[in-house]
């Protein structure tokens, strides 16, 4: 049989289109295998009781949007389609119930003072600004810093949790700084804060890091507050920075997030 040009390009134009349905019907399953997938992992973590979550999928690439009232309920839809798919594009909006500045604060310290691990040695300070918890100071390990964070962003009201505590490096000279400071400060009945040995929240934290000391928290007078500085300093600490404040004295809790300053946020 004899084809003339048009006709073959006709032919030629067809196959290449039938070719091209083709190849498009399986991505087109493979999406709606993959959306589904994902709904079912929402449903599974009760996201829809935290918010309205749509999910959307176009050539493997999982798209969120809607809205949430937490950011844990944020993080857990991301991490959910991250399960599924290795490309998420996230574009939920926190939308969390209207609460005070001065009640998210409240909800932070409590849980972060019920946060087991939280100890002598670490300090975290915080500040909050229309929503938004800014979190400072020192842990010991990562997965607190981790742990803190989560339990932040679990808090109703908050719409963003900007996380700069720092994790204290790894040293036997820094362990036996902190013990040594800690026996000076709280040690026995004798010592200087030595009637609240033993206490869940205690007055006086101490951080050590490569080194240097860093001592935060409330005493009861001036004399206290000099009489911990000197604790530290009479070891072989590096440097030492005695941000003890005497009760009463206002803490630095003016501060906005994305703003610093050397006195740190409200102290825990």
């Amino acid at each position: 049989m004899k084809w003339n040009g048009f006709t073959r390009s006709r032919l030629l134009a067809g196959l290449a289109a039938g070719v091209l349905v083709s190849a498009a019907l399986p991505a087109f399953a493979d999406d709606a295998a993959i959306q589904k997938r994902v709904e079912a992992r929402l449903e599974k973590a009760k996201l829809p009781t935290a918010g309205d979550v749509q999910v959307s999928v176009s050539n493997g690439v999982v798209k969120l949007s809607g809205a949430v009232t937490t950011v844990a309920a944020q993080r857990s839809a991301e991490k959910a389609a991250r399960k599924e798919a290795k490309v998420v594009e996230s574009h939920l909006q926190v939308v969390p119930e209207e609460r005070p500045d001065a009640d998210i604060g409240k909800s932070v310290r409590s849980v972060i003072l019920r946060y087991p691990w939280y100890n002598v040695f670490e300090s975290v300070q915080y500040g909050v600004d229309n929503g938004v918890v800014l979190l400072q100071g020192s842990v010991q390990q990562p997965w607190r810093k981790d742990d803190v964070d989560s339990l932040v962003a679990a808090i109703p009201g908050v719409r963003e949790v900007r996380d700069e505590i720092t994790v204290q490096s790894l040293s036997p000279f820094d362990d036996r700084l902190r013990h040594q400071i800690y026996h000076g400060i709280y040690g026995n009945t004798s010592a200087v804060m030595g009637r609240y040995v033993g206490d869940p929240d205690p007055p006086v934290r101490i951080v050590v890091d490569k080194g240097r000391v860093t001592l935060t928290g409330y005493v009861s007078s001036p004399v206290e507050q000099t009489l911990v500085g000197n604790v530290a300093r009479q070891t072989l600490a590096f440097a030492v920075d005695n941000k003890v404040k005497v009760d009463g004295e206002p803490p630095a809790s003016d501060r906005k997030p994305g703003k610093t300053d050397s006195n740190g946020g409200t102290e825990i």
